[in-house]
């Protein structure tokens, strides 16, 4: 297996700047073994050479971050699950049980509140912060809490 010399006159894909897209150039000036200029077989621009953007690395996964709450008790995943999940914790309640949600509320664990657009739901989890995730019947959303 050899490897591809790249020298001036070689063709290459490069982002072109002009045109804001990966395109065939042409190479024009060589450093050592690194591309230094090219130009842009579409518009005809000289510019210094760029990776094509597809070619960039794809970013990398988040951590997910386990809370104190999370490490007690898995929480179900699926929606059906999350579903069941609500129903119980709703069960046999009343509409006075629940409190209403607000901003400027603080809310514990096991709480019921009730949202405006989303419905009853009950707190699972209490974040750092002023950051809570509720469980509605659609599912769990993250809500702000404790604000001025």
């Amino acid at each position: 297996m050899t490897k591809k010399t790249i020298q001036a006159g070689s063709e290459v894909e490069a982002y072109c700047t002009k045109c804001k897209l990966d395109l065939n150039h042409l190479v024009v000036a060589v450093e050592g073994e690194k591309i230094a200029r090219c130009e842009c077989l579409t518009c005809h621009t000289q510019h210094n050479f760029y990776k094509p953007k597809s070619a960039k690395a794809a970013p990398k996964p988040r951590k997910a971050r386990a809370s104190a709450a999370a490490a007690k008790e898995p929480r179900p995943k699926s929606a059906t699950a999350l579903r069941k999940a609500w129903e119980q914790a709703i069960a046999g309640r009343t509409t006075t049980d629940f409190a209403p949600y607000r901003m400027t509320g603080t809310y514990g664990l096991s709480q019921l509140v009730t949202h405006a657009k989303y419905g009853d739901g009950v707190v699972t989890e209490l974040h750092q912060g002023s950051k809570l995730t509720v469980l509605f019947g659609d599912g769990e959303k993250l809500l702000v809490h404790g604000r001025a």
